[in-house]
């Protein structure tokens, strides 16, 4: 099968990056959803320039823009040394190997104090000291990590920040599954490190001895008691015989609400706001956990594993993108700074809504709750004036000072999202836009990241993109067995959408991140369902992607049962020969239910062969797609299978068009509000309702598909 690339009718223009002197700000009604739009603000608004040094080309350097030496003309000795020289300073930057030498070397780098104690029994502790407020114990037997202890002052019990940092950082000392020790090295150690030291570096004395990691503790206490909130809500809806009803409950305020805050989840040190989970539906079993017992004791019940643990077993199925939330530096004078309380957010959570408060008007209008958000009290720095000293004209020294310290959240992953989204965005943080503006697409920054970016061709936006890939899907026949079945995906652009990889958002409040929590979930799933259908396996794909595919293979393939999603076997010859043509078509639009009809919503038209057509003959009748759009349906008895849905805030999904559902199907006869036979506008939205949502549980457009076809062979 031959790579898979992405194609377009469109002139080839070698574009640059857009940089500005221009103010920095940007009215709120200019839209980006069109490349002449972007023109036009970029020469009437913005003024920008074009400069060839903020180009942005991710992972194409010279000689992907056909620019060689012999182009270019030979360079001269200073210049070649100055590279060399770049080389070698890059490979000192990078961590060495995990040993007790590697440990060592790395502290000796980062400046830490590391004390070694060797022990008995070829044993040595190995203690590194993290500025004032943590330290490390790593303990080796024959030279091999052991254990890892971390301890932090300001840690609190309830907070637990020692004993879960410590599993994270033994985990980035030990080999992933399917790596070799031989290859394992520092980075995630490295990375986790570097996270500790910037939190204790800010809370030094001399940046004015502001504990960070008391702020953000404060900010996960009141994150934490809305979260419980929310679930206990959750859970009071549920039926008490639910399974998995704590889960259900968690996923559902993961998801639809505020969001689930962790403490060092997964692999990353720090708090985390998880915001979106992929197939949440779809719940791994419990790992069966055995009574220990120990000689002249009785057995005892070892304690069940927390339930956001258990979801760390199979990434692949239940990805989470979440907001990791931190500290840096930042002038008090030009951005809020950090406040150190733990009362974000009254004990009551909630409180009445008031139709005078502007604030509470989309509540009101969306019968949701009221969220009783509080306003902490600035946290001043002491003074910073030695006893006996008089200097009160030095300002810098000043009783009253505010820490020059601000939060910020970093995606994890980064999240693409259309240019307007972004301005929309940085608008409600009270943050400039930014003025760094690339033409950029989603397809380039999401689907194909490591080749050069569609948007870079140029920006009349003429002809429609396509994006094609292959997939194995696995099929249940009338049998009771299964079929591998190859799809051949399409993606259609036919209009450019710039967009943007959100990586991190300064933010004031904890109250802000949740405010955008919905609208960060639509192009989070949105991403996933693409991403997952059409996603080239390469290298150099963004975090959080898979990076263990096979790229001389077809994308991996997953069963129809909409409950658990199984890799398969290599194809055999007979079922390379059943294939299923699935076309795709992303526009963005702007519906009348959102409650900021300026920003785009991603559109979704979906277009699959009837189920009456055979793999090799998917449409039935001689004619044409082309001939089939333009005639009717009325001109095939058997048409292919169209919908249309809308990816609205919080991943809420309304198909606007279909074909598979019809009312005269559902016909006439009374029912009790079921799936079938029920009569009337109820039983047919119920049945809509019905397809929406298979889509939400399977994640997968080719398993929804194949389910849909099914669907519609039984009526």
């Amino acid at each position: 099968m031959a790579t898979p690339t992405p194609s377009t009718n469109t002139p080839s223009k070698h574009l640059a990056a857009f940089s500005s002197p221009a103010p920095r700000s940007i009215p709120g009604m200019i839209n980006f959803d069109s490349p002449a739009a972007l023109g036009l603000s970029l020469e009437s608004v913005v003024g920008m320039g074009i400069s060839m040094s903020g180009m942005g080309m991710s992972g194409m350097g010279m000689s992907g823009m056909g620019l060689t030496a012999s182009a270019m003309g030979r360079a001269d000795e200073d210049d070649r040394r100055r590279r060399l020289e770049a080389v070698i300073a890059t490979l000192k930057m990078k961590p060495g190997r995990v040993s007790e030498e590697g440990i060592i070397a790395l502290c000796k780098k980062e400046g830490l104090e590391v004390m070694r104690e060797p022990q008995s029994g070829n044993r040595a502790m190995l203690t590194l000291l993290i500025g004032n407020e943590a330290m490390c114990e790593i303990q080796l037997r024959d030279g091999e990590i052991d254990t890892v202890k971390l301890e932090l002052a300001s840690d609190r019990p309830e907070i637990g920040y020692g004993t879960s940092g410590s599993k994270i950082l033994l985990q980035s000392l030990r080999p992933l599954p399917g790596m070799t020790r031989i290859n394992l090295t520092l980075e995630r150690f490295s990375h986790n490190l570097d996270k500790l030291l910037r939190m204790d570096k800010l809370s030094a004395p001399e940046n004015g001895g502001v504990s960070c990691y008391q702020a953000v503790f404060g900010v996960y206490t009141s994150l934490k008691k809305l979260f419980e909130h929310e679930k206990k809500m959750a859970l009071a809806v549920m039926d008490a015989s639910t399974p998995y009803a704590d889960q259900k409950a968690e996923r559902e305020v993961l998801c639809k609400k505020s969001g689930r805050p962790r403490i060092n989840a997964g692999s990353c040190i720090g708090l985390s706001l998880e915001y979106w989970m992929d197939r949440r539906h779809i719940i791994p079993p419990k790992p069966h956990l055995k009574s220990a017992s120990t000689k002249g004791k009785d057995k005892m019940d070892i304690d069940s594993p927390p339930i956001s643990d258990l979801e760390e077993g199979d990434p692949d199925i239940n990805k989470i993108y979440s907001l990791t939330i931190e500290c840096e530096s930042s002038p008090s004078s030009m951005y809020s700074p950090i406040r150190i309380s733990d009362s974000w957010i009254s004990s009551a959570i909630e409180k009445p809504a008031d139709s005078s408060d502007i604030n509470s008007l989309p509540n009101l209008l969306l019968n949701r709750p009221t969220l009783d958000w509080l306003e902490p009290a600035p946290t001043y720095l002491p003074s910073a004036v030695p006893e006996g000293s008089h200097d009160a004209m030095n300002l810098d020294t000043a009783p009253g000072r505010l820490p020059n310290i601000r939060f910020i959240a970093k995606f994890n992953p980064p999240l693409v999202v259309p240019l307007s989204v972004v301005v929309t965005i940085h608008q409600s943080l009270g943050l400039d836009v930014p003025q760094d503006i690339r033409p950029t697409t989603f397809v380039g920054l999401a689907l194909r990241p490591g080749e050069a970016d569609p948007g870079l061709a140029g920006i009349a936006g003429e002809g429609t993109l396509e994006v094609q890939s292959e997939k194995r899907v696995l099929v249940p026949t009338t049998g009771g067995g299964e079929e591998e079945r190859i799809h051949a995906n399409s993606l259609y652009v036919p209009k450019t959408e710039y967009s943007r990889a959100i990586e991190s958002l300064p933010f004031q409040h904890p109250r802000q991140l949740v405010d955008i929590l919905p609208t960060l979930r639509q192009f989070a799933f949105t991403t996933s369902l693409l991403q997952y259908t059409f996603l080239s396996p390469s290298p150099s794909a963004p975090p959080g992607q898979n990076q263990n595919q096979s790229q001389n293979q077809t994308q991996t393939s997953h069963s129809l049962d909409l409950k658990s999603l199984t890799t398969t076997p290599p194809l055999s010859a007979e079922s390379r020969q059943k294939h299923m043509q699935l076309d795709a078509t992303l526009s963005y639009a702007q519906p009348l239910t959102t409650t900021q009809p300026s920003q785009p919503t991603p559109r979704l038209s979906i277009h699959l062969p009837h189920p009456s057509s055979s793999p090799q003959n998917p449409n039935p009748n001689p004619t044409s797609l082309l001939s089939f759009l333009l005639s009717g349906p009325s001109a095939q008895p058997n048409p292919p299978l169209t919908l249309t849905f809308d990816v609205l805030p919080n991943a809420d999904l309304n198909i606007s068009d279909q074909n598979v559902v019809r009312m005269e199907e559902v016909g006439d006869g009374g029912g009790d509000g079921g799936d079938r036979g029920d009569g009337g506008v109820q039983g047919f939205q119920e049945r809509i309702k019905r397809v929406a949502r298979a889509l939400e549980i399977s994640g997968d457009l080719g398993v929804w598909g194949e389910w849909l076809r099914r669907e519609v062979s039984r009526e």
